[in-house]
């Protein structure tokens, strides 16, 4: 019975990413995130009474910092777009400086960032759901900030998706324009 539910779950992923290796990768960040995420809402919990005693300063400061930390990781994510269309540009094979051809280099980057790209939003959205639950935690308000995140939050559940779609090239493009609306989203709510 175990063996059929792995197998199931691997069938799943194999269906949206073909790429063994990278199924592998992209389950074990998955996993590791889920890990995380439960461990901090362990460590959230067993500091509950300090928490709550906080100054709601220095509470929204704590809070703050997690999603100052995603919006980080969500920009190294980010960078898979402009990077991947600087090695699309024809015009980079012209640019060297002594002897040194800058479309070598930029091709590296873009290895690391499409190596990079899944397991860092992974890692990204652990923090954010933990955002949430501090916000949630302390007393829920229906404001501007708490709106925008909420929407932003709702974005990335499709965003999510439709990058297992973008897999097999099968998202029309949703991927990319969710990662803007999303970015647009975010940013909205992260400075408001």
């Amino acid at each position: 019975m175990r063996m059929q539910n792995a197998n199931q779950k691997t069938r799943f992923l194999a269906s949206y990413i073909p790429n063994p290796k990278e199924r592998r990768t992209i389950l074990t960040c998955f996993i590791l995130m889920i890990c995380l995420f439960f461990i901090g809402i362990v460590v959230i919990s067993l500091n509950h009474q300090q928490l709550m005693v906080q100054e709601y300063k220095h509470y929204k400061g704590l809070l703050k910092q997690f999603g100052s930390v995603s919006r980080i990781i969500y920009f190294a994510v980010l960078a898979i777009y402009p990077v991947f269309l600087l090695v699309k540009w024809k015009g980079l094979k012209t640019i060297q400086w002594r002897g040194f051809q800058l479309k070598g280099f930029i091709q590296l980057i873009a290895k690391l960032v499409r190596k990079w790209h899944v397991p860092l939003a992974l890692t990204a959205t652990g923090i954010v759901l933990l955002h949430g639950y501090l916000a949630i935690m302390r007393g829920f308000k229906w404001d501007f900030t708490n709106i925008t995140g909420i929407l932003s939050f709702i974005l990335l559940i499709f965003l999510l998706f439709m990058g297992l779609k973008r897999f097999k090239k099968k998202d029309n493009k949703w991927h990319l324009k969710l990662a803007i609306g999303f970015l647009v989203l975010f940013m909205i709510h992260a400075t408001f």
